[in-house]
């Protein structure tokens, strides 16, 4: 059991990224919080993904606090490389994470929280979640999914890649996940390859000119959001060209547009050249299923033996918090970094908006900020 008699300062729940880096900034202006996670390791959310995953950030925007990824390092880590960074980082910097702790639900009550956990009850002054936006992977309810044969997954079972040889794959969704999965099994010898979206993706190159088009992201933050739009759309069309005969039509929105509606950017590593040689075919968005045959809107149709659902995740918020009024309709939290509501201060959540500098670089910056405000609560408390 956890439970104490005692009002923690501050508890972290969640040590992923995020939390990792809120964690160490607090420690930097003398508060050491408690850490829960409910894994039995750091670094488990990694390790259950495949092992070809890489990061979409560059290494130099990507590292935690004051310890930067090993020399030989590629620009952009594979998922083993981010968990032994991971590792490294918690045992340099003594991290006191408290492992296998969950915690089931928040709730506040004369301005302390109450944090119900499988390991007892906590009580803290202030709180920051870190539990990350992709807790809960989202695989749509389509009509007829029940009665189909083949095999249905999300994209966070993908696998190995090598699995799919000599299979007939449909990838339902282009986003971020949608186009690390593509750009994989372009590489494999695929029986057939077919890709569906509602939305065209906006799609960016790993590198144009020889040039790592991420390193640039920090400069582009520093512009209003139709500028960078309109950088993005430059982008994508000097390095792939006009897509729209090929299947991929021009986004509904900018791309920094839908970043702050939570959509990532897709990255191209090799899924771009394979539509454009017919190796992987543009469908239309999927309507309903049959035994053995997937149908599309318009009336096309394709019998793939595999389904992988690149459809997204939810937070699961809800369940931590849905008591407290700061979700938004589609489970999405009002607030972010050191932003507070009036009527639950000392709550915070970091991680929780996609970033064009990438998660862990947005992170460090809210971390930041967070363990600044906790610090000025700290002190005027003391003083008060």
């Amino acid at each position: 059991m956890i439970q104490t008699s005692e009002i923690e300062s501050t508890v972290v729940v969640g040590a992923g990224t995020a939390g990792l880096i809120a964690a160490f900034e607090l420690r930097q202006v003398g508060i050491f919080p408690r850490i829960f996670e409910s894994a039995s390791r750091v670094g488990d959310q990694w390790r259950a993904r495949h092992p070809q995953l890489t990061l979409n950030t560059h290494r130099d925007l990507s590292y935690l606090p004051s310890m930067r990824y090993p020399v030989g390092t590629p620009a952009f880590p594979k998922r083993d490389a981010v968990v032994a960074h991971l590792e490294d980082f918690v045992a340099k910097v003594s991290m006191p994470i408290e492992f296998g702790v969950e915690v089931k639900r928040i709730s506040i009550s004369g301005g302390v929280y109450q944090l119900a956990t499988n390991k007892g009850a906590v009580a803290a002054r202030n709180v920051i979640i870190a539990t990350g936006r992709d807790r809960k992977p989202i695989i749509p309810a389509w009509t007829g999914l029940e009665r189909f044969q083949g095999k249905v997954i999300h994209a966070a079972e993908f696998g190995s890649p090598r699995d799919y040889n000599g299979k007939r794959v449909l990838v339902v969704g282009s986003g971020n996940s949608g186009f690390d999965i593509l750009n994989h099994l372009a590489k494999q010898k695929t029986a057939a390859l077919w890709l569906s979206s509602r939305h065209s993706p906006t799609l960016v190159p790993k590198r144009l000119f020889g040039a790592t088009v991420h390193r640039l992201s920090p400069l582009l933050a520093c512009f209003p959001t139709r500028l960078v739009d309109a950088a993005l759309a430059t982008t994508s069309y000097v390095a792939f060209g006009d897509l729209r005969r090929f299947g991929i039509g021009k986004p509904a929105a900018g791309g920094a547009t839908r970043l702050r509606e939570g959509v990532a950017l897709a990255s191209d590593d090799g899924a771009v050249r394979a539509i454009k040689a017919g190796t992987i075919k543009i469908v239309p968005e999927v309507q309903s299923f049959n035994e053995d045959h997937v149908y599309f809107t318009g009336g096309q149709a394709c019998s793939p033996d595999i389904v992988i659902s690149a459809t997204g995740y939810a937070s699961d918020l809800e369940r931590i918090v849905g008591d407290l009024n700061l979700l938004d309709k589609q489970g999405r939290t009002l607030i972010n970094g050191s932003e507070q509501l009036s009527h639950l201060p000392g709550l915070y959540f970091i991680g929780m908006r996609a970033s064009i500098i990438g998660d862990i670089g947005s992170a460090k910056v809210q971390g930041r900020a967070i363990a600044r405000a906790i610090r000025r609560g700290h002190t005027k408390m003391n003083h008060g």
